[in-house]
C-alpha cells in the first residue's frame, strides 16, 4: 500500500501534467474541470492539489470519469487509481 505522501505526490504529478500539457492557467483549468460538476472547483483547490497540500475527494473524480468523454475522463481515472485502487477496475 502506498504511503499518503506518495499518493499526494502522484496526484500532484497527474494534475500538473494535464494542466501544463494543455497550457492552462489554474483558473482556466479549474473552470474546465468545473463544467457539469455539481460543485465548482476553485483554482485555489487545484493549486493545493498540485502542491500536495490536500488530497482530492475521490468521488469528485468518479463523477468526472462518468460524465466526461475527453481528457478529463482520462485524468479522473488516473486520480481514482491513485486514490482508491480498490475502486479502479478497468475493462480490458
Amino acid at each position: 500500500m502506498k504511503k499518503p505522501e506518495d499518493v499526494n505526490l502522484s496526484i500532484s504529478k497527474i494534475i500538473t501534467h494535464y494542466r501544463k500539457n494543455r497550457e492552462l492557467t489554474l483558473r482556466a483549468f479549474a473552470a474546465q474541470l468545473s463544467e457539469k460538476m455539481p460543485e465548482r472547483i476553485s483554482y485555489q483547490t487545484i493549486k493545493n492539489w498540485e502542491d500536495g497540500k490536500f488530497r482530492p475527494d475521490y468521488y469528485k473524480f468518479l463523477f468526472m470519469a462518468e460524465t466526461f468523454v475527453d481528457w478529463r475522463r482520462s485524468m479522473a481515472l488516473e486520480i481514482v487509481q491513485a486514490l482508491r485502487p480498490d475502486l479502479y477496475n478497468p475493462i480490458l
